[in-house]
């Protein structure tokens, strides 16, 4: 199951530090990378003078842009098979002259373009996904209740996995995994596929989120993991009533009938039926809630009786695993008080606690997509535990990950002005924080010390456009148009500030004087679809939800409140160019933002390989990109 190469490379990548080098050095030399991934956002596209594009991109990348469609420049950027231009490209530069050939009727793409192009290609980790074995893995209807079919597709896929990687441990180590610890459970999908058929894993769910346990425990009941809890209701008024008949009871034996004969001659002879009467009802306030067996108190058991153990050994269906829960913030990858407490007290199948049966449990550490710094003190924790012999981490959210080593600097003095939705996370210094690894941290470059991403970065490198379609693009194409359109008429009613243009000694990340600079922008969030149908339909969905902001919603509303939709037209018929400008940028952004999760992904691997206790460490994808983008998981196993 150990891959031969530790990370999924293309095939020029023999020596995995010689990659490791190359893509630290690209990302802290390359200008253009380092302002496509966290030196813009689209909110400042139409309110800088001069724009973004203008500023950011050299003039004979706009000047091919403008001869073809957006649509051509992502088959360029993502499809097209680039080596032929670029030899050709490199043929005619070293001829000192332009190439006569031609692309798509128009000239070849800058050298340059092609050049960046195939950086971003080669140091970006590979995504396709081969099954260790042949079809598709399933999973039971009664587990996959309230799945999607994206999270059916990674469930079912990573539990097949993890549980191959259990059998990859006890190979390595001599020594089963006992448990598998699951951080960030939240509904338990993989944990309650992993502790039924065929796993039978033991799985202990840590989850902060008081409902999402609770939810994952009433699935459970519906998976046979746990027996739905049952109140035995008492009718008053059935008690004394001789004609109802226990419809599961027997047909009546002679014996039956004599008994029956001998209690009426008893009741006869006792005490008067008033009496008679309250008698019975104590006695059945009191048996209740009690099984009985067969042959107590003189009749037959037919409710309320567990079923026996050789029932349950014959029951095909009935989960072997088991789930415990432990609602728990997860502050740092710190598990032994949780193994010590929950997992080493439990006692050995057919041993007592008296006995000394409970053994020293070998725990498997999984996550299937942490968000920001859980997965993190989950690969921490392979390091920090005794008793954690592996993990199998699969990050998402990139975007709430913490900074460990300061603000990132830029070039561009256009680039650099204030950003205060940068500076909390910039400034924090968190320990949990990006980079984990020591050589991240320590990398020397031209700008300073360390590897470092600011949240502009991280959220890009969330996008997915190998999965775009046609139409997926364009909508987020038409939609950041509508946003960075807004912001514009924001700045130009003076709802927000204009954005400054400091000289380069001014600090990125000074506080702001302004709580409504440009830089800090009203968020609008997510909105209706139907508010996308027109830029006047978004603008007075925006305003209406912006009109809501506890700080800034009075002076939203009295700003917008006098535009008519003439109004909204001007202002898309007077920015429309602008329209596949941020397009095309956009695009930029979300390609090179592939090396941006490389990153992140190979320091949690780097930060493995620098610690002795580990014995293998790698980084491979456990499932489709189309289905799930974020399918990169980093596995390691303890010496």
């Amino acid at each position: 199951m150990i891959p031969s190469q530790p990370l999924p490379l293309a095939e020029e990548w023999t020596d995995p530090d010689a990659y490791v080098e190359a893509l630290l050095s690209f990302a802290n030399s390359s200008a253009i990378f380092r302002h496509l991934c966290g030196g813009v956002h689209i909110l400042d596209f139409l309110t800088r003078e001069p724009d973004l594009y203008t500023s950011l991109l050299p003039e004979h990348w706009r000047t091919f842009f403008d001869q073809h469609d957006i649509q051509d420049i992502l088959d360029l950027l993502l499809r097209d098979d680039i080596r032929p231009l670029l030899d050709q490209s490199r043929e005619a530069a070293a001829r000192g002259g332009e190439s006569t050939a031609q692309w798509r009727g128009a000239p070849l793409p800058p050298l340059d373009l092609l050049e960046y192009i195939h950086q971003i290609r080669r140091l970006s980790l590979g995504r396709d996904f081969t099954p260790a074995q042949p079809g598709t893995p399933t999973i039971p209807r009664k587990i996959a209740v309230g799945m999607n079919v994206k999270k059916y597709h990674e469930v079912a896929h990573f539990s097949k996995y993890v549980d191959s990687l259990c059998d990859t441990v006890n190979e390595q180590r001599g020594d089963p995994i006992t448990h598998i610890v699951d951080f960030g459970s939240g509904q338990s999908y993989l944990g309650r596929t992993l502790a039924c058929a065929p796993y039978n894993r033991h799985i202990v769910a840590i989850e902060r989120k008081h409902q999402f346990i609770s939810g994952a425990k009433g699935m459970d009941i519906h998976a046979k993991l746990q027996e739905k809890k049952r109140v035995n209701m008492y009718n008053k008024k059935l008690v004394n009533c001789k004609t109802c008949a226990e419809p599961d009871a027997p047909a009546e034996t002679d014996a039956d009938r004599q008994e029956s004969a001998n209690v009426k001659a008893d009741a006869t002879e006792g005490p008067s039926d008033a009496a008679g009467g309250e008698e019975d009802m104590a006695m059945i306030n009191v048996f209740r809630d009690i099984s009985l067996a067969p042959g107590e108190i003189g009749f037959a058991p037919y409710r309320n009786v567990p079923k026996t153990a050789t029932e349950e050994e014959v029951d095909p269906e009935k989960p072997r695993g088991k789930m415990d829960y432990i609602e728990h913030e997860i502050k740092d990858g710190y598990l032994e008080p949780i193994i010590k407490d929950v997992i080493e007290t439990e006692p050995v199948e057919g041993e007592t606690e008296a006995q000394g049966g409970s053994k020293d449990a070998n725990v498997m550490v999984i996550s299937l997509h942490s968000c920001g710094n859980l997965l993190h003190h989950g690969v921490r924790s392979l390091t920090m535990n005794p008793s954690v012999k592996a993990i199998a981490m699969i990050g998402c959210c990139y975007n709430l990950v913490t900074e460990r080593l300061g603000p990132a600097t830029y070039k561009l003095p256009i680039l650099r002005s204030m950003h205060p939705r940068l500076t909390k996370d910039a400034v924090a210094y968190d320990p949990h924080g990006f980079p984990m690894s020591k050589r991240f941290e320590v990398y020397e470059h031209e700008s300073g010390t360390g590897m470092k991403l600011n949240i502009t970065a991280r959220s890009m490198s969330l996008q997915a456009p190998y999965n775009w379609s046609k139409k997926d693009s364009e909508e987020f194409f038409t939609r950041h148009f509508y946003r960075s359109l807004l912001q514009r008429m924001l700045v130009d009613r003076k709802v927000v500030a204009k954005p400054k243009n400091p000289d380069n000694s001014d600090n990125l990340y000074d506080e702001s004087t302004e709580p409504e600079d440009a830089g800090n922008p009203l968020i609008v969030g997510s909105l209706r679809k139907s508010a996308f149908v027109s830029f006047s339909a978004y603008a007075n969905a925006a305003v209406t939800k912006l009109g809501r902001d506890p700080n800034f919603g009075e002076k939203v509303k009295a700003g917008m409140a006098d535009l008519t939709v003439e109004d909204f037209d001007r202002y898309v018929k007077d920015y429309w160019y602008a329209k596949k400008n941020l397009s095309v940028v956009w695009s930029l952004m979300a390609f090179s933002a592939a090396l941006v999760e490389a990153i992140i992904v190979v320091d949690r691997w780097q930060f493995l390989r620098e610690h002795d206790s580990v014995k293998e460490c790698w980084v491979e994808p456990v499932f489709e990109y189309k289905e799930s983008p974020r399918n990169l998981a980093v596995i390691g196993i303890k010496k």
